[in-house]
């Protein structure tokens, strides 16, 4: 069974780290990413990219360099 609690903390959480970051520009997050240690931190970043419309290789590519 599906523990749902886990999931709206795990969630809650990177939405909080998200709202956090939403306004620092691209090459700031492209460090912070290679620079985090928390898993978290790394999926708030992610989706800050997908909302500014980049797609999955965009974001791969730019995580490489």
């Amino acid at each position: 069974m599906f523990n749902f609690k886990i999931f709206n903390k795990v969630s809650t959480e990177v939405l909080t780290i998200k709202n956090d970051l939403e306004l620092n520009s691209e090459i700031q997050l492209i460090n912070k990413y290679k620079t985090a240690h928390c898993e978290n931190y790394r999926k708030a970043i992610i989706l800050i990219f997908k909302e500014r419309g980049y797609t999955r290789a965009e974001i791969s590519q730019l995580f490489e360099t």
